[in-house]
């Protein structure tokens, strides 16, 4: 059965957004415009998703209060589509499980996406080409400022930390690693994409040099390749002596 998932939004550019990117995955959008009207829909149909757009900023914690009390919404997960600036109380602040923030774009929210179906307990979406890994690394977040993170996840475009340390979702980070058998050091800067309730957090690379783009586009394609099973060879009949 697909996912069905519950929108509070008023813009209709993200609502067509999130629709279109949300039905590729096989989730289903009710889209609403005020928190009455979702509160209603929370209250007698089910959903594993709420969804809420952070630009008016008492509905949606009026809706994710809501999920909290509702008996329907036992299991339900809270997602917000949060500014940048968005403070982590805030952000957390009413038992949300996803932070995707803005500018909203397709690729963010799948990424988004990915993060919420493993909180779901269920496999990531086949569309996503990333390994899943355990790497250190070190993010540099300004002057003075690094926090150790471990990457659980990794592309050629981005990658999935979990750390203990809060990071800002403002400005690029710098992000270092070594790949697994190698010994040149990883560099580029990252933009914040989502961060889960768990301490994960999810990164697009930007401007990576590339030398680093090179070792690490060689390196994902080498785990990918598939591994063919050794099928022996079928012996051909021999042919019939010549006259």
């Amino acid at each position: 059965m697909p996912l069905r998932s519950l929108l509070l939004c008023k813009q209709p550019e993200t609502v067509q957004l999130v629709d279109r990117v949300f039905k590729e995955l096989s989730i289903e959008v009710e889209p609403c415009t005020n928190p009455q009207e979702a509160l209603g829909k929370l209250t007698n149909q089910r959903f594993e998703a709420v969804v809420v757009d952070d630009e008016d900023t008492a509905a949606a914690v009026l809706v994710l209060d809501g999920v909290k009390s509702l008996p329907s919404c036992k299991r339900c997960l809270g997602i917000v589509l949060a500014g940048p600036q968005t403070s982590l109380g805030v952000a957390f602040g009413s038992g949300t499980n996803l932070v995707i923030y803005k500018p909203i774009s397709a690729d963010r929210l799948r990424n988004g996406l990915r993060a919420l179906r493993v909180l779901m307990g269920r496999r990531p979406f086949r569309q996503f080409p990333r390994l899943q890994v355990k790497i250190p690394a070190r993010l540099n977040a300004g002057p003075n400022i690094e926090i150790t993170a471990l990457i659980v996840e990794l592309g050629e475009g981005g990658a999935a930390l979990r750390l203990r340390e809060s990071v800002p979702a403002i400005g690029a980070l710098g992000l270092e690693f070594v790949l697994p058998n190698k010994t040149n050091v990883i560099t580029t800067s990252a933009e914040v994409v989502w961060r889960d309730v768990r301490g994960g957090l999810g990164v697009r690379f930007l401007n990576m040099p590339s030398t680093c783009s090179k070792l690490l586009n060689e390196w994902v394609a080498a785990q990918t390749i598939p591994k063919h099973r050794n099928v022996p060879r079928r012996k051909l009949p021999s042919l019939p002596n010549s006259f």
